[in-house]
This record gives C-alpha cells, structure tokens and sequence, in this order.
C-alpha cells in the first residue's frame, strides 16, 4: 500500500471519526461486522526509546550485593553497539523459535551527544539502520533543527518513521516522503498486525517544527486509526509512541483497540530496580490498563533513556485480544567495574570482588553483561571518532575568574541554589551572562541592531570551565554547555513587555521550572521577590554595550526593543508567552546556531572573566504553593557570591 493511499485512509478515517462524535444519525442497514476466526498469537516485542545520540557508552552506578552487603559498583553501561548487539539476538532468537517479533524505537534519537552536533542525524540513520528495526516514533527532538535534518534522516533510514496523528499534508516535502506514514502492516503466516505511531499533539511548543505541519489530538487520532486498521482485518494493533507514559495510560484509558503501546519521551524505565539500588517506577512493566469499554485492556511498555536499556514483551492473544502481556527492561553494562574501596578515589574491583560481582550481575533478570555489535563499534571508532576528535580538540580559549578557585564560571538556574558550583545567590549565572552577551555580540556583528538578549537558564547546560591543560575546547561548548544547538532568534517588545517578560519568566522559573529562569546581556534590574506581583521588577535599566560598559539608562516602557533569544522560547514556550503574545511584527529567525556563536565569542574575547550578569536577586520567603523558598546556606563559594 503507497504512502498516500495510507495518509488518505487515515485523514478519512480521523475526519469521520470527528465530525461523527456529535451527530445522532446511525445507519440501519450496514452489516453487522462478522468476527474473524481466530487463533491463539504470541508475538515478542524489543524496544528502546529516547536514545538521544548516545552512540558510546556512559558511566553508570549501581548496587550489588558482595559478602551480604551493598557494594557500590561504578561501570559502563549502554551505547549503540550494546543495543544493536542485544536487538539482534533477541530477534535470532525469535526467528529460531519461530515466534513474530518486533523491534521499535519510541523516539527522540536526535541531540545529546557531541556526535549528533557534529553529525546531525546522518549518524543516527547509518547506525539506527544496523538495528533492524521495524518501526520509530517520531520524538519532538526530531524536530529540534527544523525540518530539514528530520527529512534527510528519514531519506536514510531503512526503517519507517511513524507518526498517524501528524498531518503534512500542506508540507510537500514532508508529504513526498515514501518512509513517513502514519502506520504499517506487518504479516506473520496470515496474521495482521498494525503498528502506528503517535507524536505529541502540541509538539510544536517544545519543539521547532515546519509551521505547514499540523499535530492532531492524540486519543482521537488514535481511535480514528484503530478504526481504521480493523477495516482493514488487522486485530492486533501495537502503538509506539513518544508522549510519555502519563499519557500513554490517557490514551489507554480513552481508546478501545490498542493491545500494546511501546512508550517513550518521559525517559521511563518502567520496572522494579531496587534489587541494584536503583528503585523502583511507579508504573509497572507491562501495565495493564483497562480500555474504555471495560473489557479490553492495553499493555504499555517503555525503556528508559540514552541507550541504557533495551526493553522485551511477550504478548500472548485469544480471540483477537491480549490474554497476557509480560517481560521487562534489562540494563546492558560492561564487565569493567570500579569502587571506592578507600571512600574517595575509586579503584578497579580486586580479583575476588569481580568475580562476586560479576555473579550477582548474572543472577539478576534486569541487568546483564553485554557484548557489542562489531560492526556499529567499528563505524563509531573507524568512521565518527576520528572526525569526532579532531572537531572537539581545538581550544578557543581561556578562564580567569579571580573570584575562584575552580577559575569557572559557575552556572545556576535560580539564584541561591547551586548545581555544583557557587551559589550566586544575588548575581544569577556567571555562565549565562557569557552565553547572553555572545548572542548580541554575533548578532551586532551582522547589523541585526539588537538591544538585549534574554534567554532561559535551562539551555546552558553547564558552568565555563576549562576542560583541558590548555583551555576550553570547542567540544566542551557545543557537548556540554550549549549541546540542544538552538537557533538564534530576534524578537522585538515595547518596554513595558520587557519589564512583564523578566517578572513573569523568573516567577514561573521559581515556581513551575527552574530552567525558564532567565539570564541576560545588556540590561541590568533588581527582582524583589518580597515586592507585590506584578511590581517586582525594579530599576531596569538599558545598557548598550553590556553593564560593565557604564552607559545604563532607565527602559522607555513605550520603546520598542529588539531583543535577541534562542528560537525554543522566542515562541513563547517554557513560560516565555510574552514573546508570543507581546511581539511587535514577526521573529526574526537569525540563521546562527547558539553553540557555534558561543565558539566565535570565545576566540574573539580569548581569556574569558567575570561580567556583570544585571542581576539583583532579592528571594521570596515563599512560593506561590506557600512552601519556603530555600538558598543555600551557608552559600556555597561565598567569594563569587558578590
């Protein structure tokens, strides 16, 4: 069946099923649908989700039980290799037994790792395609760089990307794709079984997708699809998905006729780990959960995240519909552990206490010693790694922070509470004020005339420091400090919207997500916390040329200001609505990537030290919820508390 022939069914049965949701007119002379005849069918599913570019593996802790007692055990765990390798055998394993099998991605394959900002999605399809997989979900991070590095991954995969309540019909280049569609058909000795995939339904704010592309409502689409699939004869229906598990349940509870639904996007690893210290989700493996109707039900599985996991189901069917549902996530570790066996520098295991590990690993169901592909271990080592070194090595410049002994450039998200550094209790991030001021400073550079930036705290991603003998690297900047490569944007407010955005962004950073906290360039203001809302800003001043530069003066709250931001919240996401609802004209979409402008701004200033950040903090005694807020105390690095 074409791809188009699939959208077209799917878009007729989505519209039919909406429009015919409040129409009271049922016809009295279509067939009553026979029932197939059907047998018992028993189907092996393996999975994975939220890999995020993991390509090698990470270090990873657990517990093991030495002599009776924990023993904290630090190895390496996940990575490509170890995943294909794992998918492979499980599938070898099915065929030897004759038994249906699926493998299945539940999304985001795109960002985390050096690798992706070097590669793009280019290395995701050639390693991805080494998995036989039979299907993926499309993840909002998919959609991170805008449609075109999604196109040109999907052109490369040999596997079909799923998306049944995406429409792209009014985006040719989308539409045109061959191995986008909304579902397949998979046949095992006569026996149909359907898988469709489903993305977020307002993915768009948190993600960057083509503004033709339209995100329909999930339950609906979802039971417009089912219909859809047993028009067809097809009973068996499997879901892979990528609104995390919250909703899958919503889902679950709100569609009749989804038998499995193979999760991802809220990086669950469902399943009981307490038994290597790692506790236990609060979602079960393989839940259960009863459909609408009140017979059926639906199981739902999902993995985890970065490429730790890879999840096995076994679905039993009669009838048509599931009789059992079981299996579980089994972690995929390497045999190189280490421990603090003096309580501060961990060693290699001695001989004994490897071997003991390593018998209590091989007792465990949920964990296990696992080999590697070869074959993806020698594309990542012959083919990436080589262009992976040379791109990362290269220093661009220095620190001298004189306020530190680390001589780093400490990053919090709200001031007063530190995330491995200083508290910057009154100042906010040393690292964002850097990260702001390249962005008017690339921009200015290129006669985009902007006044201020103002940006989220929860994009930079780490402090400033130095990661090597000679300096910062430019691996550090675009792997670790700036790694989701957002693209810079241009948004323009009057002065008063100004004032609203940085009142409204630091109290929803305070109270709903420490990460829309807002850091700066070019203004300077102080935030009383104990002040009236609506009244806490106070002060705000401009100041061309950055703070330190002495020509500050108070906003115009009826002047127009171009303010330079990343295009995630220039959209109006992560409780940036201002920007959404306030704009004056359109956003200018700049063209430059954030990480790369912050590699041009290190080389260009060269030894980087403190700057003003514009920031004065006075702390609420209380949040909106009534619960204390609570700094740090003492303050940690008191000396750059200043």
């Amino acid at each position: 069946m074409s791809n188009a022939l699939i959208k077209g069914l799917v878009a007729t049965a989505v519209l039919a099923a909406l429009t015919g949701c409040g129409s009271d007119n049922k016809s009295t002379t279509e067939p009553t649908p026979v029932p197939p005849i059907d047998t018992r069918f028993d189907m092996t599913i393996a999975h994975i989700n939220d890999v995020h570019s993991n390509f090698d593996a990470h270090d990873f802790d657990f517990t093991a039980q030495v002599d009776e007692a924990d023993f904290k055990v630090r190895t390496q765990a996940g990575g490509y290799p170890r995943i294909t390798k794992k998918l492979k055998d499980l599938r070898a394993t099915a065929e030897n037994n004759e038994q249906p099998f699926l493998a299945l991605l539940g999304g985001d394959a795109f960002q985390g790792s050096l690798y992706f900002s070097l590669l793009k999605g280019e290395g995701n399809a050639r390693l991805l395609n080494e998995m036989k997989l039979d299907g993926m979900a499309i993840g909002n991070h998919e959609f991170d760089l805008g449609n075109g590095p999604l196109i040109d991954f999907i052109e490369k995969a040999n596997f079909p990307l799923l998306a049944a309540n995406m429409d792209t019909s009014n985006d040719a280049d989308m539409d045109a794709l061959d191995n986008l569609m909304p579902y397949i058909i998979k046949e095992f000795d006569g026996v149909k079984v359907g898988v469709f995939g489903l993305v977020l339904e307002d993915l768009e704010t948190i993600s960057s997708p083509g503004e033709n592309l339209i995100f329909n409502k999930e339950i609906e689409s979802a039971q417009a699809t089912v219909d859809s699939l047993a028009e067809q004869g097809v009973n068996k229906i499997v879901m892979v998905s990528h609104i995390g598990v919250d909703r899958d349940v919503k889902v679950a509870e709100g569609v009749n006729g989804i038998d499995v639904i193979v999760g991802g996007h809220s990086h669950s690893l469902l399943g009981d780990f307490t038994n290597i210290g790692r506790g236990s989700s609060n979602v079960a493996y393989a839940q259960m959960v009863t459909n609408p109707n009140g017979n059926t039900k639906t199981c739902i599985v999902q993995a985890g995240q970065y490429a730790e996991a890879v999840g096995k189901v076994d679905v039993s069917f009669s009838n048509g519909e599931v009789d059992t549902c079981a299996g579980g996530n089994t972690l995929l570790i390497n045999d190189e552990f280490k421990h603090k066996y003096d309580g501060k520098k961990r060693t290699p295991l001695t001989e004994d206490d490897q071997s003991k590990t390593v018998n209590f690993v091989a007792a465990q169901s949920n964990i296990e010693i696992a080999d590697e592909s070869n074959i993806v271990r020698a594309i990542i080592d012959e083919d990436f790694k080589p262009l992976l070194n040379e791109f990362e090595s290269e220093v661009v410049g220095t620190i001298n922070d004189a306020n530190d002994e680390q001589n780093q450039l400490d990053h919090v998200r709200i001031p007063g509470k530190r995330r491995d550094g200083a508290s910057l209790a009154e100042t906010g991030s040393e690292a964002g004020a850097h990260v702001a001021a390249s962005m008017v400073w690339k921009l200015n550079n290129h006669n985009f005339n902007v006044d201020m930036a103002i940006t989220n705290t929860g994009g930079v991603r780490d402090h400033i420091k130095e990661d090597n003998e000679n300096g910062i690297s430019i691996g550090y900047v675009v792997g670790s400090l700036l790694y989701f490569n957002n693209k810079l944007s241009v948004v323009t407010l009057n002065g008063q919207s100004v004032k609203k955005l940085l009142e409204t962004t630091i109290d929803y950073g305070i109270n709903t997500s420490d990460g829309a906290f807002p850091t700066f360039a070019n203004i300077q203001f102080t935030y009383n916390g104990k002040a009236v809302k609506g009244e806490r800003i106070e002060s705000l001043q401009v100041c061309p040329g950055g703070v330190a530069a002495n020509m500050c003066a108070d906003i115009d709250v009826s002047q127009n200001y171009r303010i330079a931001t990343n295009e995630y919240v220039a959209t109006g996401k992560d409780g940036y609505t201002v920007f959404a609802e306030d704009k004056i004209g359109e956003v200018e979409n700049a063209g430059f990537i954030d990480n790369e402008v912050m590699v041009e701004y290190i080389k260009d200033v060269k030894v980087l030290e403190e700057i003003p950040t514009g920031l004065n903090f006075i702390a609420p005694d209380f949040k909106e919820d009534g619960k204390p807020f609570i700094i740090d105390s003492p303050l940690i690095k008191p000396e750059d508390n200043q």
